[in-house]
This record gives C-alpha cells, structure tokens and sequence, in this order.
C-alpha cells in the first residue's frame, strides 16, 4: 500500500467500518473491571487491522476517534487528565500495530504489532492507575500503587492482547487484509 498523508475516501470508509466493529464488539464483554476495563471478543482488533492496512498515524487517528466513542459508551471520569489517558490517548495507542508493517510477509509482524499496540494502551491505563486510582491499592507505597495499577490493568489488557495477537495470526485475516488491500 502506497504510504500517503492524505485520507482518502477508501480510507475513510474502512476506518469508519473498523470503529463501527470495533464499537460492536466492545459491547460482548467476556469479563468486566469493578472499576473499569474488560475483556471483551477482540474488540481492539479491527482497529488494529486498520493501522495494519494504513499506517500508525491513520491508526492512530481513528483509535483516538474511537477513544471518544469509548467515552461516550462507558464513562468512568474522575478528572480532564485521567479521562485524556483513559479515552483518546490510550485507544490511539493501537495505531502501534502498523509498526512493523514493512515486514509484512513476516508471520509474526501482525501479532507483534497487536501486542505492541496493547502495551502502549496499557501504558495509559498505568498511568492513570497510578496516579488518579492509587488510593484503591492494598498498601499505599509508591511500590503498592505501581504494583496494584500493572495488575489490574495488566490483567484485562493481557488478555486482549493475547487474544488479539492469536487471532490477528489467523490465515482468514491474513486473506481478508489482501483482499481489503486490492481494492
């Protein structure tokens, strides 16, 4: 795919797509955070796919649009900053899984690229668990509090991501982004 920076109607139409099933997905939770995230049935991965097909910063763009939906879907605001990190910030972050789309023919790239872009989502969630949800963690030292926010969030977001890296190395993704890359 000829790398540009300007979106095209193609584009636009597959990112609209991708959120509207990334969306829909999100909506079958497999496992659900007291207080926020879940599992759900890779509902990260058409996006995923998307910045796969474009490139990061296309990604990136429609992953900080879906943020907003997120937002819009399941607020959980405590203050400007968290929801910043929460929401557009952290679902931008799967723009990441087009970093390594110059080794395309390479079996791990695709899976490499989802867990890459669920690490950087996690980042965010970290953050925001330590500093606006620490209070919640059983010991209140600064080793409690990074503890507490990497397993919590670590524990939903490892899984989406391997489960995302598991099916992202299906063969009928793998014909499903060839055939979305002749059109």
């Amino acid at each position: 795919m000829k790398k540009s920076s300007k979106w095209t109607t193609k584009m636009l139409v597959t990112a609209a797509i991708c959120m509207a099933m990334s969306y829909l997905l999100s909506f079958v939770r497999l496992w659900t955070m007291p207080m926020g995230g879940s599992i759900t049935a890779v509902s990260m991965l058409p996006l995923m796919l998307f910045a796969w097909i474009y490139g990061v910063v296309p990604g990136m763009t429609a992953g900080c649009a879906f943020g907003l939906l997120q937002l819009i879907q399941d607020p959980q605001i405590y203050h400007w900053i968290q929801v910043l990190f929460d929401y557009p910030v952290a679902f931008a972050m799967l723009g990441l899984a087009g970093c390594f789309r110059k080794h395309k023919d390479a079996a791990w790239a695709l899976p490499a690229g989802v867990v890459l872009a669920c690490f950087g989502r996690f980042l965010c969630h970290f953050f925001t668990g330590v500093v606006y949800f620490g209070e919640y963690a059983p010991t209140q030292t600064f080793w409690g509090i990074i503890g507490y926010s990497a397993g919590y969030n670590g524990g939903y977001m490892g899984v989406e991501a391997v489960l995302s890296a598991i099916v992202s190395a299906l063969p009928p993704i793998k014909k499903m982004i060839a055939k979305i890359e002749t059109l």
